[in-house]
């Protein structure tokens, strides 16, 4: 019974289109993924198809870690969820994303400006932007406020 059930679920990815969705989103997901790099608080973006994941590092250059004690990733997840974004926050600063198959360009446009909101909050925090090395956090304050404008 369970592979019957399992061949249908199968059946269901392929003729229902699910899976040439996730195969022509994979680039739009990927853009919006590298895009965040430009924000201080990311230091790598990494994704294979619909599977991403952002490294949030005190240091661009040296890609120093932020001090546990300053528990960012526990701060991400609070952020993102009152900016009603879900995702995996790790405790090593990892941020998991695995949208679903059936996403399209308009669910991708949302989930990447809730997620730039959530960064831009946590950094607004002053510890956090004290943690940080480097002149970007600069740069992003002032494009983000010029933006605003």
């Amino acid at each position: 019974m369970s592979a019957t059930i399992g061949l249908e679920v199968l059946r269901l990815y392929h003729e229902g289109g699910l899976l040439a969705n996730g195969v022509a989103r994979a680039p739009r997901f990927a853009r919006g993924l590298n895009a965040l790099l430009a924000h201080p608080l990311v230091g790598d973006s990494r994704h294979r198809g619909l599977l991403g994941a952002l490294e949030l590092v005190a240091n661009k250059d040296t890609k120093a870690q932020f001090d546990p004690a300053l528990k960012l990733s526990e701060r991400i997840a609070v952020a993102a969820y009152e900016n009603r974004l879900i995702f995996r926050a790790f405790g090593d600063n990892i941020l998991g994303f695995a949208p679903a198959l059936s996403y399209t360009e308009s669910d991708f446009d949302l989930m990447f400006e809730r997620l730039e909101k959530t960064l831009d909050d946590v950094l607004a925090q002053a510890d956090v932007r004290a943690a940080l090395s480097g002149s970007t956090t600069v740069n992003h304050q002032a494009k983000t406020t010029a933006a605003a404008c």
